[in-house]
C-alpha cells in the first residue's frame, strides 16, 4: 500500500513539476527547449516554476500558429477546388 501511494505521489509530482514544459511543447512553441531548461534548473523554486509557466503560456508563438493556419486554409481550399 505504501509503495503504491509513493508511486502515485511521485507520478503526480513529476507531472505537476513539468507542467510548464508540457504546455510549451503542446503549444508547439519554438522556445519549448528553453522552457524545459528553465523548468529543470529553477523549477524547484516557486519563482522559477511560475516563470516557466508564464513563459510557456505567453503567445509569442502567434507567428508560427498563423503560418500553420494559413497552410491549413490553403490545403482546405485546394481540396474543395478538386471536388
Amino acid at each position: 500500500m505504501h509503495v503504491f501511494l509513493f508511486c502515485l505521489f511521485l507520478t503526480v509530482g513529476v507531472a505537476v513539476y513539468f507542467t510548464p514544459s508540457m504546455i510549451a511543447r503542446r503549444r508547439m512553441k519554438h522556445e519549448a527547449a528553453r522552457v524545459l531548461l528553465l523548468n529543470l534548473l529553477l523549477g524547484w523554486t516557486i519563482a522559477g516554476w511560475i516563470g516557466a509557466l508564464s513563459w510557456a503560456t505567453k503567445s509569442f508563438g502567434t507567428v508560427l500558429r498563423s503560418a500553420e493556419n494559413a497552410a491549413r486554409q490553403k490545403r482546405h481550399s485546394l481540396e474543395t477546388e478538386r471536388d
